[in-house]
C-alpha cells in the first residue's frame, strides 16, 4: 500500500472522529459517518451490515442511497458472496466490476449503480474479532485502490470503536437503570404512601407527620392548593390508623346544593321532604367507626355548620325528619384550599368550629415549591399510564427540564393529567416539540423579543455545520439540510457566511 494519507483523507477521518465524540447513539452515528463519506468522497450508496445471532448472518443496520426494500433484502450468511467473505476472513475485498459472479446483488442495487462504480467491502473489528462489514460502492476514477481501502479500514476500526463504546454504555445504562428501579422502589417503600410519591424533604416531613397523626383520633384539616393530593393524604390516614378496616366515606362540601347536603350528612326519614318515600342513612351513620372525609369545607354553608359541631362535641346526630338522635364514632378529616381564619374573620366560618377541625393541622405544598418530585412523578405516571394503555412510551431529557421549570399551577392533577395525554396521544420517544404550546407560553417579554434572534443564530449554526461536513460545497449542504441551492444562497447571504475551499 501507498504510504501516507492525503489532505481529504485526513478530513474525513477527522469528520469520523468528531462524530465518535458527540455522543450520538449508535446507529445514528453511522449514518453520520455514511454521510461524511458522501460529502467528502462522493460515496453515493453505502451501507453496514454487521452480525446478528439471531439471524446466524449479517444484517444491513444503516444505509446511504439504499431504499427500505433494498435494506431489507440485505443479509448475509457467513462466508456468501464478497460481504459474508469479507466477514468471514477478516479480510477487505475490492470488485472493479460488480456484475462479476462473486457479486450476489442481494440488495437489488446493482441494476441502480453506473457502470463505473467499483465495490470495496472492509472488515469492522473490535480487537480481533470480526463484528461486521463496511461497503461502499464507489467511482475511483484515477484514485488509488490500496490508499481507498486504507482509508475504509482505518474508518471500519473507528465503528468497531464506537460499537464497543456503545456495548459499554449500554451495560451502563442497564446498570443506571436497575439501580435507579432499586433506588425508586426503597424510595416508595419509605416516602410513598397510599399514592402520595416524592423524595423532596418537604414530601418526607408530610408522610413522616402523616404517619405519626394516622396514629391518634384526631381530627385533621389539611390545607393545600387545587391538585395538591389532599384527598390521597386522607386516605393515607385513614389507611394507615386502627381504623383502616372500617368505612372511609367522601363528601365533597362545594359539589352539593346546600339543600341537599344536610340530607347528605345526615340521611332523612321517609315523608320528612318531598320526594322521601323512604328513609336513608347519611354519611355520618355510613361512615360510623371510621373516617368521614369533608373535602371544600370552606364552602360548608353557615347553617350547616353547628350541626357539624355538635357531631363533633356530642358524638350524635338527627335524621331530617327525626328527633330521634343516633350516636356515631367518626373521625373527621376536612380539607380546603381556602384560607379558613380569613373566613373566621368575614364572618363566614364559625370559628368554634375551625378550632374543633384544625386539632391537627397538615399543609401540602405545592408542586413549583417541591420541583425535585416532578422528575419521580413523571417516573411514576409514565408506568401507570404505559401499563394501562399498553403502550412503550418515554420522555426524552429536555421534556423533563420543561416539566420542571414549568409553574403547574394545577400541581400534581395537572401534572398527571398532562402525562395520561401525552401517552395516549404520542408513541414512542416524546421529545420537546411534541409538548403543546402552553408549555412555553410563559417566557418573560425579554425572552420573547430574543426569540428572532435565537431561531436565527441556530440556523447560521447548522448552515455553517453543513458547509463543513460537505467542504463547502453549496449543493450538498443544500441537500443535507433540505434546501434548495436558491435558498441556501439567499442564508449564505443573509447571515454574511464565508465560504472556504479545500
Amino acid at each position: 500500500m501507498e504510504k501516507g494519507l492525503n489532505l481529504r483523507e485526513l478530513t474525513i477521518i477527522n469528520e469520523v472522529a468528531k462524530i465518535l465524540s458527540r455522543g450520538y447513539e449508535f446507529t445514528k452515528s453511522l449514518e453520520e459517518v455514511l454521510k461524511v463519506l458522501y460529502s467528502f468522497w462522493d460515496v453515493r450508496h453505502s451501507y453496514v451490515a454487521l452480525y446478528r445471532a439471531d439471524l446466524k448472518a449479517l444484517k444491513i443496520v444503516k444505509a446511504l442511497g439504499l431504499t427500505e426494500e433494498e435494506i431489507e433484502r440485505g443479509i448475509f450468511k457467513k462466508g456468501e458472496g464478497i460481504v459474508g467473505k469479507v466477514y468471514k476472513d477478516g479480510v477487505p475485498a475490492f470488485l472493479f466490476d460488480i456484475k462479476v459472479s462473486a457479486y450476489l446483488n442481494k440488495t437489488g442495487l446493482r441494476e441502480r449503480l453506473e457502470d463505473k462504480e467499483s465495490f470495496i467491502a472492509v472488515p469492522i473489528k473490535v480487537g480481533g474479532e470480526n463484528i461486521g462489514v463496511l461497503a461502499v460502492f464507489k467511482d475511483l476514477g484515477q484514485e488509488s485502490v490500496e490508499r481507498g481501502v486504507e482509508l475504509l479500514m482505518i474508518i471500519g476500526a473507528m465503528i468497531g470503536m464506537l460499537y464497543k463504546l456503545d456495548e459499554r454504555m449500554s451495560q451502563e445504562r442497564q446498570e443506571w437503570e436497575e439501580e435507579k428501579r432499586l433506588l425508586t422502589k426503597a424510595l416508595s417503600e419509605k416516602y410513598s404512601v397510599e399514592g402520595i410519591v416524592g423524595r423532596s424533604l418537604a414530601v418526607r416531613k408530610l408522610l413522616d407527620l402523616v404517619e405519626r397523626v394516622a396514629q391518634t383520633d384526631a381530627n385533621v384539616l389539611i390545607t393545600g392548593e387545587s391538585g395538591t393530593g389532599k384527598s390521597l393524604v386522607a386516605k393515607a390516614i385513614h389507611f394507615m390508623s386502627k381504623r383502616k378496616e372500617k368505612p372511609f366515606i367522601t363528601i365533597n362540601c362545594s359539589a352539593i346544593p346546600e339543600t341537599l347536603l344536610e340530607a347528605e350528612l345526615f340521611g332523612y326519614e321517609k315523608g320528612s321532604f318531598t320526594g322521601a318515600y323512604t328513609s336513608k342513612k347519611g354519611k355520618f351513620e355510613l361512615a360510623n367507626g371510621g373516617t368521614i372525609f369533608l373535602d371544600e369545607i370552606g364552602d360548608m354553608p353557615l347553617s350547616l355548620q353547628p350541626k357539624i359541631l355538635r357531631v363533633i362535641q356530642d358524638k350524635e346526630i338527627e335524621r331530617l325528619g327525626s328527633e330521634k338522635t343516633i350516636k356515631v364514632d367518626v373521625r373527621i378529616i376536612s380539607a380546603t384550599n381556602k384560607n379558613l381564619r380569613e373566613l373566621v374573620s368575614q364572618g363566614q366560618f364559625r370559628e368554634d368550629l375551625y378550632y374543633r377541625l384544625n386539632v391537627l393541622p397538615i399543609h401540602i405544598p405545592p408542586l413549583r415549591e417541591r420541583k425535585e418530585d416532578i422528575p419521580i412523578l413523571v417516573d411514576h405516571f409514565l408506568q401507570v399510564f404505559n401499563q394501562r394503555y399498553n403502550k412503550k412510551v418515554s420522555f426524552h431529557p429536555r421534556v423533563i427540564e420543561v416539566f420542571t421549570d414549568y409553574p403547574w399551577y394545577g400541581n400534581v392533577r395537572e401534572l398527571e393529567n398532562a402525562v395520561e395525554r401525552l401517552v395516549i396521544l404520542k408513541d414512542g420517544l416524546i421529545r420537546e416539540k411534541d409538548l403543546p404550546p402552553y408549555f412555553f407560553a410563559n417566557l418573560s417579554t425579554s425572552e420573547l423579543k430574543n426569540i428572532p434572534q435565537v431561531i436565527e443564530n441556530t440556523e447560521r449554526e447548522e448552515i455553517l455545520k453543513a458547509l463543513e461536513k460537505t467542504g463547502y460545497i453549496k449543493s450538498r449542504a443544500a441537500r443535507l439540510l433540505g434546501y434548495t441551492l436558491r435558498q441556501l444562497d439567499y442564508r449564505i447571504k443573509k447571515y454574511s457566511i464565508q465560504l472556504k475551499r479545500y
